[in-house]
């Protein structure tokens, strides 16, 4: 019998968290251990409370894990200003070296698209954003990408594998809010399908950033976050196309 594939989500509270669990809970293919800060219900999974700044209590919980989910996000105000405040990027290096000690092969990290969020900025439409491309627009988006930087440490120095998913926008809902979902949005069961092959790739390719947006593009109208890696290198095919279904809804008030 073959041992189902040990999978550890941090953040499994939250949309992008309880979108995963529930869909890899029905498919049964994965034994999943979620984990939180916050309480997380309804689940037939192992459920554990825990800080991801709490670096013992997440050496513990990786142990035995054989993918990271890494979906937990630190939140704070103050930036690190505060004596003894752990910042998002500091909690991630903590749990990346806690999970690389635990004997954690892969990494799948819950990045953003404000990595490169600058480009919106610069014209419009906004400027093409790839996976090569660094240009944040806030301390979020810095953050997020020194994230992905130091999962390429991981890679190049402990062999493990680092697959990032700079995340369009997730409202957990099928419907484009407004005219700048028609591009970003990443629908429900997209999003359990590309989560689920960056779980379950072992192609060569290590290292890899991707955007992850549903299959946003109909003729001449192109979403302006490239999914191509996720498409060629982990045979990502979306089911939702929210410019082919929505965007007439909204182009009429443009």
């Amino acid at each position: 019998m073959v041992q189902k594939r040990r999978i550890l989500i941090t953040g499994a509270a939250g949309k992008v968290g309880s979108t995963l669990w529930n869909a890899w809970e029905k498919e049964g293919k994965y034994a999943l251990t979620l984990m939180d800060i916050k309480e997380i219900e309804g689940a037939k999974s192992r459920v554990e409370r825990g800080d991801i700044r709490d670096y013992a209590r997440m050496r513990e919980l990786c142990k035995g894990q054989d993918v990271l989910v890494h979906l937990a996000y630190v939140s704070q105000q103050q930036m690190g200003k505060e004596s003894g405040e752990v910042t998002d990027i500091g909690a991630s290096m903590l749990l990346f070296e806690a999970a690389r000690e635990g004997g954690v092969q892969k990494i799948v990290y819950a990045s953003t698209n404000h990595v490169t969020g600058w480009n919106e900025r610069l014209s419009s439409p906004p400027r093409f954003s790839t996976g090569d491309q660094f240009r944040p627009d806030g301390w979020y988006g810095a953050m997020k990408g020194m994230a992905e930087i130091a999962g390429r440490y991981l890679v190049d120095a402990h062999e493990m594998r680092f697959t990032s998913i700079r995340i369009g926008s997730f409202s957990g809902k099928y419907e484009p809010s407004g005219l700048r979902h028609c591009s970003t949005l990443l629908t429900p069961r997209d999003c359990a399908q590309l989560f689920g092959l960056a779980v379950d790739y072992e192609g060569p390719v290590k290292y890899l950033i991707t955007y992850g947006t549903s299959g946003n593009t109909a003729g001449y109208q192109l979403g302006f976050l490239d999914i191509s890696p996720a498409v060629e290198v982990l045979g990502y095919k979306p089911q939702d196309n929210l410019i082919k279904r929505h965007l007439h809804e909204f182009s009429s008030k443009i």
